[in-house]
């Protein structure tokens, strides 16, 4: 999931509720927070395990449709930078743009760390300057579907193709909803370290075709040997079609379509932009 902070403007509460570890019920606390992207590290090891395929397709996006060397990177959206990070450590040279500076702190600590080197800017995605263009721009997995209406989406297309090179790339990474896609369901994944498991769980809890936005709950159940406890969220996503991001990308004659992919991050395999398309790579060329 995504990245730049479109948390609901709920106050911090908590609540007690149980689970049951072997047999032995344990009471874990639920607090119901601002915004999981205030926690980058539990966030970030939802999505940690596959961010050197990310960046490995990236390097190889930039190889095949970008006519000249890439060195000049931003990622709007870069919440707590773990591909900033990775892509540093390869050599590139990063810009990191968030709304949340908790996140951004936290890239820049890991930063420190590696002994790499970046640009971090707390700012809006619809609403940017830099001085020098970007050779490539890069958004990942839905951070574009917090834009919530039509006109913030539009309004960061534009300003990514004034931030690029002619010839340079804006990679974006969306779901998209096929034909006779199901608008409900609850998505799980885990992931561990030595000390610590994190229980994810992604439920849509509204939705409205009317409006396109849907409201998901986020929940981290986080088990320590010490403690255990869960953190939960609510974000708003706009949801697109393939007609509606059509619709949307002719608004911005600046970026065409260059190639489209999917999140197996397979440079070699390409998809057709159609009715069937769900996990979504674009590959918008700055023309």
């Amino acid at each position: 999931m995504a990245k730049t902070t479109a948390a609901t403007a709920a106050k911090t509460s908590s609540k007690k509720s149980t689970t049951t570890k072997k047999g032995t019920a344990t009471k874990v606390k639920t607090e119901t927070i601002r915004s999981w992207y205030d926690y980058p590290e539990l966030y970030e090891l939802g999505f940690l395990e596959e961010t050197p395929t990310e960046s490995l397709f990236l390097m190889n996006v930039f190889n095949k449709y970008v006519p000249f060397p890439v060195e000049r990177v931003l990622e709007t959206g870069c919440g707590s930078g773990r591909l900033i990070c990775d892509m540093a450590k390869r050599g590139f040279a990063m810009t990191g743009l968030d709304l949340n500076p908790t996140s951004l702190d936290y890239c820049q600590a890991k930063l420190n760390k590696d002994g790499c080197r970046a640009e971090l800017v707390v700012g809006d995605m619809t609403q940017f300057h830099f001085d020098k263009p970007f050779d490539a721009v890069v958004n990942a997995i839905n951070t574009f579907r917090h834009l919530e209406t039509e006109e913030a989406a539009l309004a960061h297309l534009n300003c990514v193709a004034d931030h690029l090179k002619p010839g340079g790339v804006f990679v974006l990474s969306l779901h998209l909803l096929p034909r006779g896609g199901d608008l409900w369901g609850t998505e799980r994944w885990t992931a561990k370290t030595d000390d610590m498991s994190i229980y994810y769980a992604l439920t849509v809890v509204e939705t409205s075709m009317k409006t396109r936005l849907e409201k998901l709950r986020i929940s981290m159940l986080v088990k320590k040997k010490e403690e255990s406890f869960r953190l939960a969220d609510h974000i708003t996503l706009r949801i697109y079609t393939v007609d509606q991001l059509k619709s949307l990308l002719a608004k911005c004659p600046k970026l065409k379509i260059a190639g489209v992919h999917d999140f197996w991050y397979d440079i070699d395999s390409t998809q057709k932009l159609n009715s069937n398309a769900c996990d979504t790579i674009l590959v918008l060329q700055r023309v």
